[in-house]
This record gives structure tokens, C-alpha cells and sequence, in this order.
């Protein structure tokens, strides 16, 4: 796990060193850099295999290619032994080079050898020619810019900032799109300048002009379903035993993540069965009636690990200017602190951790894919006008306490959450998915934004060019549910939960690794039938059925608790109040243009009621604030907060 960066086409002294120092943190181990005519890489490594050799850039035999990569190739030790059979020769033990060698054979085709996760770069000195690579699912992040020929790229976009030739103008609707979904999705990113190399894909940029490729696609299968289930859940056992088993090769200390929940429970309980000393384990808790931290001690003790906690405290919200710094870019989910917090524990004892993220992203963990497979079922026969008629007026008379047990967070869902299921239901439409499943996630909707845009906002976003690659699965013939979980494949795991993921960890040079997401695991997920996924209002059925096998009966039945930070509890905290006073003020976010002063004053009122929308709405405000002063303003830019 490292931090890379590079440029074609750019003579600047010292950009290489400035770039490259911006990701010291990624790799604090050490520093190496190739440098030619007009082109540049640089690497900062934390040493995870071969710890002594391993250092980058590398080069092949004859020194044509220079390689920097992030990540691992879990399958390295068998491609090593094909390529060496072929005649190549290693100067280290490293999995890199086996990409390098590979890369050497197979060009592009490369990637569809290789198991793991990895952004990387190749440049070839004879061609001039610079080959840049993400892995299929967008675990390890690459950003870059093309300015007429004068090309970089990094693991952060904060080391692109550091090229004194780059003037950046804001983009308005990526702007626009965060507020609704809480990060940036790609391809774009905040300035209209950037781009983020989309997960399963390549790019070349040779004299003067970038190609993309799609190397990889996640495979949506309509049928038929005619395996029994035990013959799925074998198959998952395997895959998932295999998955967890390749992410534990490691040459330094590992442990994982427990919250006491179903996903992270069963990786350490394959885990401890591989160990034979107690496997570190690492848990964050808050103050409130869901704190997870019993649970997850008992599940630690049961398995036999060695158990770490910390609590989340009101005070820790001040650690949310670096936490955008190190977020590169806006992200409006308060989890990001104590996600920090943890990997800053974590460090202190292990450098690579094991956790689980994409388990409710490819299994159908979350409260809105049950509303959206049972609004699915309901659109189909309820026509809109009796839904628009009837139903919607009938949700207005069932108590707000009733809707706030079905609601899976601790939180009230409040007035403005009853009104959001309302207008749910009127977009149940079969061919309105991308509607319905929008509408439920967003957090600032058409109706809010109504109110919050200053008329100036309103005429940057008017012109502004639509992007979106979210329309093409809507006439499938796969079923409704597996078509919902391939949709947030395009953007919100890579950009929204594996960003969070990438950069907290390595915040603290600390490398994450998630089973789930295994990509031949996740292919043979999206063939699983969707009543395998959910199963009488019950999540994750199939990941279920399994962990019996491996924990507590407490563990496997217990309803699903989201890892979630009680912000509404502390919203009246002097902390949380002088931040926003700080921040959503004259002199913060009010002076960019975008909101109107009266609807901050109108939403500051109305988080005070404890609503669970208002509450995220006014977080999201404030991390935009933050990221303004970071990227534009430029605080923090050229050394850590």
C-alpha cells in the first residue's frame, strides 16, 4: 500500500518532490522517484510485502518500463512462477514486479490476470507512452488532469495541487450532486478540470491524447435460477473462505475491524481459524442506546481475539477539518471522524486491517433496498393514481412513532422523513428505478434545493453539461433487486464507501483490505437469486445461512444495527454549534455563492428539533465549508492540517 503520482509533458523543478511529499502519509516507510526528459513518478511506500526489497519505481530486465503502483495482487506467488518459467527475471519478492513482468507479456490484458486491488502506472521510456490502471472495483483511488497535453495524475488530488501550472475552476454541478448524495460521483470531480479513473478501467496517454478503456463490467444475469440453496450457499462459503485467506498474506502485523455486526464478525471468525495467536481486533462505540461496543466484546471474546475499543466523544467532531483534508473531497457522512479515529487506534498496533465494507452493498444490507424491492412489488400493482390518491393521504395518518420502528436508525425520521416516503411512493414506476432509488438516497432533494440555491447557483448549474452512467441497466431483464445493487456500482461504492475506506486508513498509513469485495465473489453474488439476498424482511440472507455456521446464534438473528454516529444527539454541543457558527457564516459558506443565508437560518432552526435529515443536511453543509477552505482557498494544502 503506498502513494503514487506522476506527469507527462511538464518541466517544472522540484513538482516531483512537492507532489510526492503531499502523500507522505500513505508511505511513510520511504521516497522513490524516475524522472526523464518530461515525465515523472513518484512513490511513497509502506512496506507490506517484501519489506526489505520491495521499493518502487521498479524497472524490467532491460529498464524500458518503469512501474509505481497501490495496492495488492493476491494471486502474485502463482504469476510469478508462470512468468519465471517464461524467462523473466525478479531482482525482489515483491508483488509489484510481478505486475511489471506481467504488464511486460500481456500489456493491458494484464489486469485480467491479476486478484486484488491497485491503482497503478507503468511509463514506457522507448514509447513515451504512460499506462495508468484502477482495479475493477475502485478500492484504490486515482485522480488526474489533463491540461492540453500537460498530464498528472496521484492517489490524492492534493498532490495534483501542489503543480504550480494548475488554476482550477469550481465545477457547479458536482457541487450540486454531492449535496444530494453526500460525495462526488465520478467520473468528474469538484473542479472541472479533475477526473477520477473509473473503477475497472485503463488509460493511456500517449503524444498528447488520453484513451480510457473498460476492462472490467460487473455481469447482470436474468436467469434461470435452478441451483438449490445449499448449492449457493456452499459456493459462498468457498468463495468468501478463499477471499478472506488471500487478503491475510501480509509480511507485518494485521488484525480487523469488529463492530459486533454480521459482516465483520464472520471475516474475523475465518480469520481466527488461520492464526494461532490471538488476532487483533478493533471496535469504536458512541454514546447512546445502539453502542455496539458490548456486542462486539463478547464476539472478540467468543473468537478468542484480542479486543480494542474506543469512544466516540462530542469534542471529536473538531476532527472534521482534517478529516476533509485527507477526504481530498466532500463527503457529508459524519462516520468519516470516528472512521479516522479508529484507523489512528488500529495503527498503533497492526498495518493492515481487515474490514467489511461492500457486504450490504453486494448482499442488500440496507433499509432502502427492502423499501425499494417492497415499493417495486407495490408499483406493480397499485397504479400511480391510487398510489398518488390513496396511499400517500393514508401515510399521513399512521403515527410518526409507528414510522420511527421501522426506521432502522435511532434517530427520529421526523416530518421532513414522513414527506420523503410520500413522495417515494408516486415513483414506483418499473422503468422510474433510477428515480425511486435516487429520491431515497438523496439528502438535499429538488423540493430542498428549491429553497436553498441563490439565483446565481441556479445559472452556473443551468449551464452546466448533465453527466450520467447510471440509465443503461434500466430495461434489464435480471431481476429488480440485482439491478439496484449493479447500480450502486457505478458510482457510490468506489466513490463514496471505498473512498471513506481508502482514505481513513491511510490517513494513518494504514492498509485496508475487504473480503466482500473480491471480484470474483462479487460475480457470483450478482448470479445469486434476489430471495437468497433478502428473505421475509430479513437482510443479507445468504451471509446469514453461512455465519451459523461460525458464530453466536446472538450474532446471526440480531436485526441489523447501521454503523451510524448519533450527530443529532450532539447537535447542541458548543462544539458542533461554534462550528457551524464558523462555517455556514459570512465568512464561510454563505460567501461562496451557492446557498441562500435565509435557508441556512431556516434549516440552523430546524436541526434543533432532532430530525434526523436536518441534522445530516446542516453536516454536509459544513463539511462542504471545510473542503472549500482545503482545495480553494488552499489551507492546508501544502502540509498537513
Amino acid at each position: 500500500m503506498c502513494g503514487i503520482c506522476g506527469y507527462v509533458g511538464i518541466r517544472e523543478d522540484g513538482l516531483l518532490e512537492r507532489m510526492t511529499a503531499a502523500l507522505t502519509h500513505r508511505g511513510p516507510d520511504s521516497a522513490g522517484y524516475f524522472r526523464s526528459e518530461d515525465a515523472g513518478l513518484g512513490h511513497r511506500r509502506l512496506s507490506i510485502i517484501d519489506v526489505a526489497g520491495g521499493h518502487q519505481p521498479m524497472e524490467n530486465e532491460d529498464g524500458s518500463l518503469v512501474l509505481i503502483a497501490n495496492g495488492e495482487v493476491y494471486n502474485f506467488r502463482e504469476l510469478r512462477e508462470e512468468l519465471l518459467a517464461r524467462g523473466h527475471r525478479f531482482r525482489t519478492k515483491s508483488d509489484c514486479e510481478v505486475i511489471l513482468h506481467l504488464y511486460e507479456e500481456l500489456g493491458p490484458e494484464c489486469l485480467q490476470r491479476m486478484l486484488g486491488m491497485w491503482a497503478l502506472a507503468i511509463y514506457d521510456k522507448n514509447r513515451r507512452r504512460l499506462f495508468l490502471a484502477r482495479d475493477r472495483l475502485g478500492i484504490k483511488p486515482l485522480y488526474y488532469v489533463d491540461l492540453n497535453g500537460r498530464f498528472l495524475f496521484a492517489s490524492e488530488f492534493k498532490a495534483i495541487l501542489r503543480y504550480q501550472g494548475f488554476q482550477p475552476t469550481l465545477n457547479p454541478l458536482a457541487v450540486h450532486e454531492y449535496l444530494a448524495l453526500r460525495y462526488v460521483p465520478g467520473p468528474g470531480g469538484m473542479f472541472r478540470e479533475l477526473r477520477k479513473l473509473p473503477a475497472g478501467h485503463y488509460a493511456i496517454v500517449e503524444d498528447g491524447r488520453v484513451s480510457l478503456t473498460r476492462y472490467w463490467t460487473p455481469q447482470l444475469y436474468d436467469g434461470p435460477f435452478e441451483r438449490s440453496e445449499q448449492s449457493y450457499l456452499e459456493e459462498f462459503a468457498e468463495r468468501f473462505e478463499r477471499s478472506v485467506k488471500r487478503r491475510m498474506i501480509s509480511e507485518v502485523p494485521l488484525g480487523a475491524y469488529l463492530s459486533g455486526g454480521l459482516d465483520s464478525s464472520t471475516i474475523v471468525a475465518v480469520m481466527s481459524k488461520q492464526v494461532t495467536h490471538p488476532l487483533r481486533t478493533f471496535t469504536v462505540g458512541f454514546e447512546y442506546e445502539h453502542d455496539e461496543l458490548e456486542q462486539a466484546a463478547a464476539t472478540a471474546q467468543a473468537l478468542g481475539c484480542s479486543h480494542t475499543e474506543i469512544r466516540w466523544r462530542a469534542s471529536d467532531v473538531a476532527l472534521l477539518p482534517k478529516v476533509i483534508y485527507h477526504l481530498d473531497e466532500p463527503l457529508g457522512d459524519p462516520i468519516v471522524i470516528p472512521m479516522y479515529m479508529l484507523a489512528a487506534e488500529a495503527k498503533k498496533h497492526v498495518t493492515v486491517i481487515l474490514t467489511g465494507e461492500g457486504a450490504d452493498e453486494t448482499l442488500a444490507g440496507y433499509l432502502f433496498h427492502r423499501a425499494l424491492l417492497a415499493g417495486h412489488r407495490l408499483g406493480r400493482v397499485v397504479p400511480r393514481w391510487a398510489r398518488r390518491s390513496l396511499l400517500a393521504p393514508a401515510l399521513a395518518l399512521v403515527p410518526s412513532a409507528l414510522l420511527n420502528r421501522a426506521f432502522e436508525y435511532p434517530a427520529r425520521l421526523g416530518r421532513r422523513g414522513e414527506q420523503k416516503i410520500a413522495d417515494f411512493l408516486d415513483l414506483l414506476a418499473p422503468e422510474q428505478l433510477e428515480d425511486a432509488y435516487r429520491h431515497l438516497i438523496s439528502l438535499f432533494d429538488a423540493r430542498d434545493t428549491a429553497d436553498l440555491y441563490t439565483n446565481d447557483f441556479r445559472r452556473a448549474l443551468a449551464s452546466a453539461p448533465a453527466s450520467s452512467n447510471e440509465q443503461a441497466i434500466v430495461h434489464s431483464r435480471a431481476p429488480f433487486l440485482n439491478r439496484v445493487l449493479y447500480l450502486q456500482f457505478a458510482h457510490w461504492l468506489s466513490e463514496d464507501i471505498l473512498t471513506k475506506q481508502d482514505k481513513m486508513s491511510m490517513a494513518h498509513a494504514i492498509e485496508g483490505r475487504v473480503p466482500f469485495l473480491d471480484h470474483e465473489l462479487v460475480e457470483f453474488v450478482l448470479r445469486v437469486p434476489p430471495s437468497l439476498k433478502i428473505r421475509n424482511g430479513q437482510s443479507k440472507f445468504l451471509l446469514r445461512e453461512y455465519a451459523r455456521r461460525l458464530l453466536p446464534a446472538q450474532v446471526t438473528s440480531r436485526r441489523k444495527m447501521p454503523f451510524y454516529v448519533p450527530l443529532e444527539k450532539y447537535a447542541a454541543e458548543p462544539v458542533f454549534q461554534e462550528m457551524l457558527e464558523d462555517t455556514l457564516s459570512p465568512r464561510g459558506l454563505l460567501s461562496r455563492g451557492i446557498v441562500r443565508p435565509e435557508a441556512v437560518a431556516r434549516l440552523r432552526r430546524a436541526m434543533q428539533q432532532g430530525e434526523f435529515i436536518f441534522v445530516k443536511q446542516a453536516f454536509s453543509l459544513v463539511a462542504l465549508e471545510l473542503w472549500f477552505r482545503m482545495a480553494v482557498d488552499r489551507r492546508g494544502v501544502h502540509g498537513a492540517v
